[in-house]
């Protein structure tokens, strides 16, 4: 057996295993350089994931960039507390109103489940769609992020019944709920795409309080149309086909031998409505595409649209297009970089004691090495607008929200420099400080300073991931240039035109406000401070180095970024039972054990998604299950108990709950139950032998371990 074969057994669902046999392909005419250096890029390291992840294909820009806050309140008017509530709620109701042109089909892929204003934009275009009587395919997936899963039971509900916009269960539409998570990879592309006609996407997460409320996170997205749309259907595919392939593994495991070791390091998840829709949504199928050079000669524009699929790429030397994509257009740049990011830097252990990378946080040496050679060999201006560091909108907390990841403009410069200094170690002290302030210069996003626009400080949250090179092509899409292993998607548009047009519409205004505008002496990077910075070493120490403050601190910046971490966690490896008693009976064969987990409150409510561990058919008095499930997003763990019910498989049918705790009395095999409030704050797991039912001669035991990953505990 191959090693690829090896793979697709090993983990369903993998990108690139199955594309080894593809047409060589040439460029099409029509791009720039800066556009071609991209294709290239593509086209010679990852040509077998054209029509997957890229693509050079054509579209047609449809209005304005889509800003939030609009681009009107960069200068001419504030955010004052009369519009504190509805400054960006054009927004969300833009979202709806593409959803709602729908005929056929709807992919719509975010980082989390919506809430508030995006929530109702949604559930009422879908009543729309379903009002209209037309059959049409909506698939809706999300990422799971570690501690901050997507409950796709509740999200479905509120889809469909939420008040004013309930759908009927005789709705022609057909809507999936579904989510993955692959180690510390999930879904992070922002895409709205309907019938292969309509696109939306960009950067922006669909949270309420994030962009609707006070102090809203800046960022953009952008409305297309054409056969672009096809490729945000076709990178969705891939997403859905793992989690159909994972979720009919997961059932096929539960028939396995008890000793095949079955640890989840992943998450996936789908549900249906109505209950009569299959198990699984349908794959797009792309229309045969028009050449770009005939659909120029029509008026489109050329557009590469550029994708990466994290962790789910295989082998890893061909993987995440994208990456190779940006790295060959700052490559490329021979006058201008204009940059609106969060951040470049890892996610860092945040001021008083930071900033220092979390472990395994690393620099982006691809893009700092090609930024650095742009400023010194070719003397290219770069201009990068960052986030303010840990910027929290509305009244959110530290861990709800954390826009920037703790460094500030003058470290990013400082990287900047000694990445200079790396790829040209003559370079001159007199030239380098010369570029600093001249071809390189970095600022803080500064908005409108309304009463309700970060006042205080007068600079603002970044969420954009936007860049133009040499003003005549742009990207937009869900890729931030730091490194974080995550789904992204995005479109470079190669046309000078229409970067003109975004130029006016978004940038000009943004460094005006956030640079040009600002005195000299407020602005953010010190010429000095720059270049005595190159002496820090702002790469991540091992885990042991740091203090509990900072690995306190550096947990709660993980949990506020989106990045992941152990917020209210839980892991539960399930091990083996011992002297189980026969409750087939003389004659019935062993029990078929199984168990079941959950957590409940101090008023015995279940608080979390319910698990259930694969059935030991005949598997005796002493089964070995060798299984770990994760318990996410819990809000309050040490006032909680774990529950574990010992079963046979002919005994409860299917019941859960109260109910079944009362049922099941008699046939239970054993049952244990666990003080959450009494596991230590550890990142080890903490075994234990639980008696589940006491014997004449031995007790009935079980074996677990428990894993709070150092986010709670005592």
């Amino acid at each position: 057996m191959s090693d690829e074969e090896v793979e697709i057994l090993s983990d369903p669902g993998s990108v690139g295993t199955e594309l080894e046999d593809v047409e060589e392909y040439e460029l099409p005419e029509g791009l720039s350089y800066v556009g071609q250096a991209a294709g290239e890029a593509l086209n010679s390291q990852h040509l077998k994931y054209r029509n997957v992840c890229w693509n050079v294909t054509h579209g047609t820009v449809v209005g304005d960039l889509a800003q939030t806050p609009p681009g009107i309140y960069w200068k001419d008017e504030q955010i004052n507390e009369d519009l504190e509530n509805c400054h960006s709620d054009y927004f969300p109701e833009l979202m709806g109103e593409v959803i709602s042109r729908a005929t056929e089909w709807v992919d719509f892929t975010s980082l989390g489940a919506p809430t508030g204003k995006f929530l109702e934009s949604i559930a009422k275009a879908l009543k729309n769609l379903s009002d209209s009587g037309t059959s049409v395919t909506v698939r809706f997936l999300t990422g799971n992020i570690v501690g901050m899963p997507t409950d796709n039971n509740e999200l479905l509900q509120q889809l469909t019944t939420f008040p004013g916009y309930e759908l009927p269960e005789d709705t022609n539409i057909r809507l999936w709920v579904g989510s993955w998570r692959k180690g510390l990879s999930w879904n992070h592309s922002k895409i709205i795409a309907v019938d292969g006609k309509y696109l939306f996407q960009g950067g922006h997460n669909v949270w309420d309080p994030h962009y609707l409320q006070k102090n809203p996170v800046r960022d953009v997205s952008m409305e297309a149309e054409g056969q672009v749309t096809q490729d945000g259907h076709v990178f969705a595919n891939r997403m859905w086909r793992y989690i159909i392939r994972k979720d009919q593994q997961y059932w096929e495991m539960k028939d396995k031998p008890g000793w095949v070791p079955t640890i989840r390091k992943g998450r996936i998840s789908v549900k249906r409505f109505p209950r009569e829709a299959d198990d699984y949504p349908p794959l797009y199928e792309a229309s045969d595409p028009v050449p770009l050079p005939d659909a120029m000669a029509e008026g489109k524009l050329p557009m590469i649209t550029i994708g990466r699929y994290g962790s789910l790429h295989f082998p890893d030397d061909t993987a995440n297009p994208s990456d190779s994509a940006i790295v060959a257009m700052l490559k490329s740049a021979q006058k201008s970089i204009k940059m609106s990011l969060q951040d470049l830097g890892p996610l860092a252990v945040p001021p008083p004691l930071g900033p220092k990378a979390i472990p395994t946080g690393v620099w982006p040496k691809d893009y700092l090495r090609e930024i650095a050679s742009a400023i010194y060999e070719r003397g290219v201006d770069v201009h990068i607008c960052l986030s303010n560091p840990n910027s929290i909108p509305a009244d959110l907390s530290m861990t709800d929200a954390n826009y920037g990841n703790g460094w500030s403009c003058e470290d990013v410069a400082s990287e900047i420099v000694k990445a200079i200094q790396e790829h040209f170690p003559d370079a001159e002290e007199d030239r380098l400080t010369g570029l600093v302030g001249v071809n390189l210069r970095v600022a803080y996003l500064r908005g409108s300073c309304g009463d309700m626009d970060w006042q205080e400080r007068g600079k603002a949250g970044n969420h954009a991931k936007f860049f133009i090179v040499d003003d005549i092509a742009y990207y937009v899409g869900s890729q931030n240039l730091y490194i974080a292993n995550l789904a992204e998607w995005g479109i470079i548009v190669d046309s000078e035109e229409q970067t003109q047009k975004v130029l006016d519409e978004y940038w000009n205004k943004l460094w005006g406000s956030s640079f040009e505008d600002v005195a000299e002496e407020e602005r953010d990077c010190n010429v000095d401070n720059v270049l005595a910075g190159r002496e820090l070493d702002r790469n991540p120490m091992d885990a042991s180095e740091y203090t509990d403050e900072e690995l306190e601190a550096m947990l709660l910046a993980q949990q506020g970024s989106g990045m992941g971490g152990p917020k209210g966690v839980l892991t539960v490896w399930l091990k083996r039972a011992k002297n189980l008693r026969d409750a087939d009976g003389a004659g019935g064969g062993s029990s078929d054990s199984y168990v079941k987990l959950r957590i409940v409150d101090e008023n015995g409510r279940t608080v979390c998604h319910t698990h259930q561990s694969k059935v030991m058919t005949d598997g005796g008095a002493n089964p070995h299950w060798n299984e770990q499930f994760t318990f996410e997003g819990l809000a309050a763990p040490c006032s909680y108990t774990l529950k574990l019910s010992v079963l046979d498989k002919d005994s409860l049918f299917g019941l859960d709950g109260k109910v079944a705790d009362w049922l099941a009395l008699e046939d239970k095999l054993g049952a244990a139950s666990v003080d959450l409030g009494t596991l230590s704050n550890t990142r080890t797991f903490q075994d234990m032998e639980l008696v589940i039912a006491d014997g004449w001669f031995v007790d009935s035991t079980i074996s677990i371990g428990l894993n709070t990953h150092g986010g709670w505990g005592n």
